[in-house]
């Protein structure tokens, strides 16, 4: 077994300010025995939707991701981040996945497939492609030492079909660095990680946004590490938006175990519903 850290703090408008949160949490899991940390969707910034071009960087040249880059290879640890990727269309930014390794190297960069444009009664109205503009594809698992790390984000939970198209790839984790609203976060943060974990005997690691990051904008946190049965291994208090996170062991022998004990894949009816996804 090895040890992995889902995170979970408050980003606000200031980059500096969220990259010493994160790197806070990276050095402080690794302490613990992390061998990979999870962080939030939009670990770089929540600003008003007028700052998100400005405040968005390449990757390769990324402010915060620099920092991170030293962290991590100071922490010999992998580590995933949500970031804004300048470059996109219309002056906007994609919602990008990052994977570090312990070498300080980005392994792996997903942009987000699925865009959180809603209008709850009651709620928020976000149009998220405002300012993003869509990825087109689903990357490969990223090898790390806690199993091969499948790369998704936040809205993209409540689409079963690319975490299914990941298990197929090999993915043994599927992470959703997020930032629930508090009212869908309250009615379905939970059930949907479960369900995802269950149903891809996947495990799954949700690093969440928390707490009041600008006068309109306010995220759910409870981040969470779910086992491929589906139970709640580790979760981060709801009580404060300081820098926190969870430990839990990642097990691949118990995953192999419920593959095997239970083999949906092998008992899929491909002749009747096909295969999600291209072969």
């Amino acid at each position: 077994m090895v040890l992995a850290a889902v995170g979970q703090f408050r980003a606000v408008p200031t980059i500096g300010e969220n990259v010493a949160a994160c790197v806070q949490i990276i050095a402080g899991a690794a302490a613990q025995g992390a061998k990979a940390v999870f962080l939030p969707e939009a670990s770089d910034f929540i600003a008003a939707a007028t700052d998100v071009p400005k405040l968005s960087e390449p990757l390769a040249s990324s402010s915060f991701l620099t920092p991170l880059r030293a962290a991590a290879q100071d922490a010999n640890v992998f580590v995933s981040v949500g970031v804004h990727e300048a470059g996109a269309t219309d002056n906007r930014c994609w919602n990008t996945h990052v994977i570090i390794g312990a070498d300080g190297e980005v392994k792996s960069s997903y942009r987000k497939l699925h865009l959180f444009d809603v209008d709850i009664k009651g709620g928020l109205k976000i149009l998220e492609s405002n300012t993003t503009e869509p990825g087109k594809e689903i990357i490969e698992p990223t090898r790390s030492p806690i199993g091969a790390i499948g790369s998704l984000t936040c809205y993209d939970l409540r689409f079963p079909e690319p975490s299914l198209i990941l298990r197929r790839k090999g993915a043994d984790i599927i992470t959703y660095p997020s930032a629930f609203t508090v009212k869908t976060g309250a009615a379905h943060w939970q059930t949907l990680l479960r369900a995802r974990a269950i149903e891809t005997q996947t495990y799954v690691i949700a690093a969440a946004q928390i707490g009041q990051h600008t006068p309109t904008r306010v995220s759910y946190g409870h981040s969470l590490i779910v086992s491929p049965w589906g139970d709640v291994l580790a979760q981060t208090p709801s009580t404060t938006d300081k820098p926190v996170w969870a430990l839990a062991d990642i097990d691949l022998d118990q995953l192999a175990r419920v593959r095997r004990e239970m083999p949906l894949w092998d008992q899929r009816r491909k002749e009747v519903y096909g295969t999600v996804g291209r072969e």
